[in-house]
């Protein structure tokens, strides 16, 4: 007898939500109803919301399969403990959609107004919805003549509302966040979600928090300008709307995008916000990023910032009231949804937290060190420019033959070692820049390149010569040859920028390799000597910027670097590097060019860092001895090949997190990086070793071809080591926009050497895979698994 359809759904429906209720007590006390386009208990979700009992006592869930379901959503408030959830575990899948708006005509004669216009309205408390999307695809140009275009995809008006792995899609005030009164407060926390929206898109007056969700504020022709929050919080309520752990991104102009407009639509509201921990683009407004709505301005005490990363995180500008390290710990996600009962759904902490480093203490997971912000030491000397920065980025012929600064600076490092000081580049009047051969960092000193500085690299290839070695600037097999621009050889020593970091970052001091002039008497440049040697399946024989080797606690801070003929900055064989406030901007099609290699070394911390190149964004690798105790955390990457571990994984790497990154597959100008990777660890038989204890949290993609890229087969065999992709975790990533054909690789080497991988909360838009010999434990994602040697748990 062949199985119906109805059945072949309904046995699906059953089946997940199984694995999703499972519990001790939950077979005995929760009741489940399916919704499906066909062989379900219902066909719509009001339906279903209607079915549950009113004021019960009983968990309901409300198990949805897979479509649109282009209807209006009301939750009243009598259906207690109840919850949606999307079958698929992937929100795309499963959608709620209504196109209504505020001017719209209403069935009782009237308009919808803004609260009206909901797709879902949620009235109940203790609700909870997971893996669903809430869309309103109203769109004001389809009505050129209407006014009310508000158009919300959810109101959110019960207390302990709980939403998880859900998408929120709107133009205009996409997400409500609403107490009926200054009497009654209402607490939501949304996690792990992806909001959309133009204007006013997360708004409201409840108590409201976004966890480790993506904020996209979107530039789809519709709006000009984005304005993320427009609380209205009553004035008698001390916590409004808290973005924490976040990542904000959008492709608007620079300056279109603002952090929030105080709401006040009565009497006592007075808005609180609160951004921390985010990551923000860098089309943040440079001048104020705070507005109001019809006049209205945020009340001094009622708004703030606290370590936020990326281009638009400007903490030295007076207008973005920063919180200190006291005030920040009454404005955490446990603060706003606490209550007078201890509410705390909160999921466990990450980033950059206090909470967070003691997790990261107590699991030996990253760099254990209590690290903080560095700051720029006392002067030892100042040298003063001498020459004007040149737009072209080229000098007289004079200059570039014999590079004027190099004594000068050298010699001011030299006096200046063993001070724990700084030689400071300095502009003076007009000039701004430096013209250097290779220069020597010794003992306890720094490099300070002034604000506005440029220090250029020279261009004469025998300036960096060593002797014996292949000429430098050539090809051939092996890329030994040249020296850096810049080489750390003492121990507590640094380089950086002098002033705070700011939006677009571009008053910090520069370091330009120069990598894309020719080198000097040839009409070739370092980039090309590059893509040559690729194609004919040579070496590039070309320096770094700047190479530390054998020298422990190196500290990179609040520094521009540019334009690097190879790696831009490389450490190896040291202990207690920490990189913050790097800039790195250099065109993705520059191969070789990683941002930051960290080789054959222990305690690292790489963060708040932007960086654009022409290969990894971040690689960790090992020549001859473990990396181990490695923290990469709140960083952006353009245009590069991802975050990565390898190719040499020989002695081994463990004990590495990275957390809350952000990927774009494309750079600046819109180019898509030749490798277009995330998520990336790479190996061969002869280089390969152990890669264990390796955590990947929360990070944030887009535009790539390879969301995941794990491959232990990325060059030919040189030898008879096999790389063991021993223990990897990867919990809580996204991918948007993925390009053409994109798919990610889930590879182990052999039965012998499978790949041990968790995933955790795993969405991706393109869900296909190319996996072999993997013990992959998948917890909450979407991704299609299987291929020969391939075993998956916990689905």
């Amino acid at each position: 007898m062949r199985t119906s359809p109805s059945l072949i759904v309904l046995s699906a429906l059953a089946l997940v939500a199984s694995a999703f209720l499972a519990g001790p007590a939950s077979a005995a006390t929760s009741v489940t109803l399916t919704v499906a386009k066909s062989g379900a208990e219902y066909t719509s979700v009001q339906a279903a919301v209607n079915a549950v009992p009113d004021n019960s006592s009983t968990p309901y869930t409300i198990l949805i399969g897979p479509g649109t379901y282009e209807e209006a959503v009301t939750v009243p408030a009598t259906k207690l403990h109840l919850t949606l959830l999307g079958a698929t575990r992937n929100p795309a899948n499963v959608v709620i959609n209504s196109a209504n708006y505020n001017g719209e005509a209403n069935p009782a004669g009237g308009t919808y107004g803004t609260e009206g216009s909901a797709t879902v309205h949620v009235k109940a408390s203790n609700f909870a919805a997971d893996y669903i999307t809430f869309s309103n695809t109203f769109d004001k140009n389809d009505f050129p003549t209407v006014t009310g275009t508000q158009a919300v995809a959810i109101a959110m008006e019960g207390d302990r509302q709980v939403y998880e792995h859900d998408i929120f899609y709107g133009h205009q005030d996409t997400l409500l966040s609403w107490d009926s009164s200054a009497t009654t407060s209402l607490r939501q926390y949304v996690y792990d979600s992806t909001i959309e929206g133009d204007v006013d898109f997360i708004f409201g007056n409840g108590s409201l928090v976004v966890d480790r969700s993506h904020i996209i504020a979107l530039n789809d022709g519709i709006y000009t300008k984005s304005y993320l929050t427009a609380p209205a919080t009553y004035g008698t309520d001390q916590y409004g709307i808290l973005i924490t752990g976040s990542t904000v991104t959008s492709t608007l102009a620079p300056n279109d995008v603002y952090l929030g407009r105080a709401w006040v639509p009565y009497t006592g509201a007075v808005p609180q916000l609160v951004f921390r921990n985010t990551n923000l683009p860098a089309q943040m407004n440079a001048t104020d990023p705070y507005l109001g709505i019809s006049g209205a301005t945020f009340t001094a005490g009622r708004y703030g910032e606290y370590d936020n990363t990326g281009f638009g995180a400007d903490p030295s500008n007076t207008s973005r009231p920063q919180l200190t390290d006291a005030q920040a710990a009454s404005y955490t996600a446990q603060a706003y949804l606490a209550g007078p009962d201890g509410w705390d759904p909160v999921a466990p902490a990450t980033g950059s937290t206090v909470a967070a480093q003691a997790l990261r203490q107590s699991s030996a997971i990253g760099d254990t060190r209590d690290v903080t912000r560095p700051t720029v030491p006392a002067t030892c000397q100042t040298v003063t420019s001498a020459l004007p920065s040149p737009a072209n980025e080229t000098f007289s012929d004079a200059l570039e033959s014999a590079a004027p600064d190099t004594a000068r600076i050298q010699a001011a490092l030299t006096a200046c070692a063993g001070t724990g000081q700084a030689v400071v580049l300095a502009t003076s009047g007009a000039d701004t820049g430096f013209l250097s051969a290779p220069l020597t960092i010794g003992n306890d000193e720094y490099l300070v390149i002034g604000a506005g500085v440029t220090l250029y690299a020279s261009r004469q290839a025998s300036d960096y010569q060593i002797a014996g070695d292949a000429t430098c600037g050539s090809i051939g097999t092996s890329s030994n040859g040249c020296n850096a621009f810049i080489t750390v050889t003492g121990i507590d020593s640094g380089i950086e920028g002098e002033g705070p970091p700011g939006p677009g970052r571009d008053h910090q001091g520069t370091i330009d390799g120069r990598g894309d002039l020719p080198i000097l008497g040839t009409d070739t440049t370092w980039w090309q000597v590059a893509a040559t040697a690729t194609a004919e399946g040579l070496k590039q024989v070309n320096p770094r910027l700047i190479q530390a080797t054998d020298a422990n606690n190196l500290t990179i801070y609040d520094l521009t670097l540019t334009n690097s003929p190879k790696e831009h900055l490389y450490f190896k064989n040291g202990g207690g590097f920490v990189v913050w406030g790097l800039h790195i901007n250099t065109l993705d099609t520059a191969l070789n060019t990683d941002g930051i290699d960290f080789d054959s070394s222990a305690y690292g911390t790489i963060h708040d860092s932007v960086m654009q190149d022409g290969d990894d964004c971040v690689a960790m690798q090992t020549n001859n001895a473990t990396d181990a105790h490695i923290t990469v955390s709140d960083n952006q990457c353009y245009g590069t090949h991802g975050i990565s571990i390898g190719s040499e994984t020989t002695y081994g790497l463990e004990d590495i997190l990275v957390e809350h990154n952000f990927i774009d597959g494309k750079d600046a100008a819109g180019t898509e990086s030749t490798i277009a990777a995330g998520i990336r660890i790479k190996s061969y038989e002869g280089a390969g070793g152990e890669v264990t204890g390796v955590k990947y949290v929360d990070t944030t993609m887009r535009n790539l071809l390879y969301p995941i890229l794990i491959n232990p087969f990325y060059d030919p065999p040189t030898g008879t080591s096999a790389p063991y992709f021993a223990s990897i975790e990867i919990d809580g990533a996204t991918e948007t926009n993925s390009v053409a054909g994109a798919q990610s690789q889930l590879e182990g080497f052999n039965a012998t050497y499978p790949l041990g991988l968790i995933l955790r909360d795993v969405h991706f838009d393109t869900t296909a895979t190319v996996s072999q010999y993997a013990n992959i434990t998948e917890v909450g994602s979407n991704l299609k698994i299987s291929g020969p040697g391939v075993t998956v748990t916990g689905r």
